[in-house]
């Protein structure tokens, strides 16, 4: 079992893809061994010495003292908005103002820093589409990808231009199709059809599940498709993909690889324009049963934002994750394992990722029975063929939640935001921004600088963030379960599911 493409496709392998003796051990990804903070040490050293005196094809990035770059070399390596935009999504077609959701967003991109290839290419990417996605109206789309591997860049880029295109058709066909049922069962009962009834704006809105799925096959499509693209070498490269997509008043969010979705969820919402009935519904309701408090008691303050997951890493820290890849014939050790300095141990300490700050760095990775590759830090990816017969697929998990007005801050960002950054410090750092492009600023201002304080390179880093208003009820059953469904350990009740324990 495990890697039976290996084989044909072995004599292809690069010396890049090697990566010293260890296929597969993405650059790109923390290797924090012992043994590699001695090597990464001596390779920065050697580069530093070769740059300073050479003239290269391209000037090496003007360092300071410490051997980090310069403001100005920093500033050279962002780019993404100009400015926050604006749009309307939700259910547009009630006519109702409370069912639309306002919008605000921006993205920013920072290529990383890495001593020995001062000029690597960013390989992370982001695509927007703000209004009519998939010729829905209030449909809108946001997605993040960070690549891996020596041609993560080109299967980055691959994602982005497909995966929002197959999904965008998808879309259009399964709802043309609910159409062309609605319009043939008035026809054959002698209703009068609507002025623009085969117009995108009349079509029928897809429930929770059709457009979960659609999500799904959309993601399974553009995998096989980079496999069978002889211009992208994706045997031992990939990408992660997570995507926040708004269709009906609900937002879905796609999550494959490592990548992440963070929303800043304001306890007690904010009121913006209350409704008659909604006032009416407020003075009959205790203000007791509807706050939040942690598994220890501890009470979330109304008006608080706290960080709640929308995605989960996909990656071998998670107990079903490893069951699920061991199953295909997959081995799970660190590199510190895989090089004998640490003993084998079946059972990995389970990591709470997005509450906790993986400091060591040697993270479990995903081998072959038999090689000491692919060595991916993740469990699922798009591309990545030689991994997928060890179970590193590109099917997403998928989790949907109707947008209410608690719902005020969205991130959707590559590990190279979070690696040293909580899900909560995220959303602070936003919240206390007056719009998205602020948020986007800081959040690299303030990764780039933990990327220093740990590490002797920078990852590339990117984000999009979502500023959200509206005046639709919250549903605190559905806050819950999503936090209690989470994969972060944490635990919530209403004050009234508490005192009944």
């Amino acid at each position: 079992m495990g890697c039976t493409q290996s084989t044909q496709h072995e004599e292809d392998l690069s010396v890049t893809e090697r990566m010293g003796g260890r296929r597969g051990i993405d650059k790109s990804e923390r290797i924090h061994s012992r043994s590699e903070k001695e090597r990464l040490a001596a390779k920065r050293s050697k580069v530093l010495a070769q740059t300073a005196g050479n003239n290269t094809e391209k000037s090496p990035p003007k360092l300071n003292a410490a051997g980090h770059l310069v403001a100005e070399e920093v500033a050279k390596r962002i780019t993404g908005s100009i400015q926050s935009k604006e749009t309307v999504v939700g259910d547009v077609k009630s006519g109702k103002g409370e069912d639309l959701i306002h919008v605000r967003y921006a993205a920013l991109t920072q290529r990383g820093y890495y001593p020995e290839n001062p000029h690597k290419e960013n390989q992370d990417d982001y695509y927007i589409c703000g209004s009519k996605f998939g010729a829905g109206e209030g449909d809108a789309f946001f997605a993040v990808f960070d690549g891996h591997g020596d041609k993560g860049h080109d299967c980055a880029r691959f994602a982005k231009k497909r995966l929002p295109a197959i999904l965008a058709s998808k879309l259009k066909k399964q709802r043309a199709g609910l159409n062309a049922k609605k319009i043939k069962a008035m026809t054959e009962n002698n209703q009068e059809k609507p002025k623009n009834a085969f117009h995108p704006s009349s079509w029928p809105y897809l429930n929770e599940k059709q457009y979960e799925d659609v999500c799904r096959q959309a993601h399974i499509q553009c995998n096989k498709e980079m496999h069978d693209d002889k211009k992208v070498k994706d045997f031992l490269s990939g990408t992660t993909a997570i995507s926040v997509g708004f269709h009906a008043g609900r937002m879905t969010v796609s999550n494959v690889g490592d990548s992440r979705a963070v929303l800043g969820y304001r306890v007690g919402g904010v009121d913006l324009q209350g409704t008659p009935a909604e006032e009416e519904k407020k003075e009959i309701s205790s203000e007791d049963d509807i706050v939040l408090v942690d598994a220890a008691g501890v009470k979330y303050e109304s008006g608080s934002i706290i960080a709640i997951p929308l995605s989960d890493d996909q990656t071998p820290y998670r107990r079903d994750e490893r069951k699920r890849l061991k199953k295909a014939g997959a081995r799970i050790l660190t590199i510190d394992q895989l090089e004998g300095r640490k003993p084998i141990e079946e059972n990995v300490e389970d990591f709470n990722l997005g509450v906790d700050i993986d400091e060591e760095g040697d993270m479990p990775r995903v081998y072959c029975q038999d090689h000491d590759y692919p060595g991916t830090a993740f469990s699922r990816s798009l591309g990545d063929f030689v991994a997928e017969d060890i179970g590193v697929n590109g099917e997403p998990e998928i989790l949907t939640k109707k947008v209410t007005k608690g719902d005020e801050i969205v991130v959707i960002a590559s590990d190279g935001v979070f690696e040293f950054l909580t899900n909560q410090r995220m959303v602070d750092i936003c919240a206390a921004c007056d719009d998205p492009l602020h948020a986007c600023t800081k959040l690299l201002e303030a990764s780039y600088e933990q990327w220093l304080n740990y590490e002797l390179r920078t990852d590339d880093i990117s984000c999009i963030v979502l500023f959200l208003q509206n005046g639709i009820a919250d549903d605190i059953a559905e806050v819950t379960r999503i936090m209690n469904n989470a994969k972060d350990g944490r635990k919530i009740k209403t004050i009234a599911e508490a005192s009944t324990h």
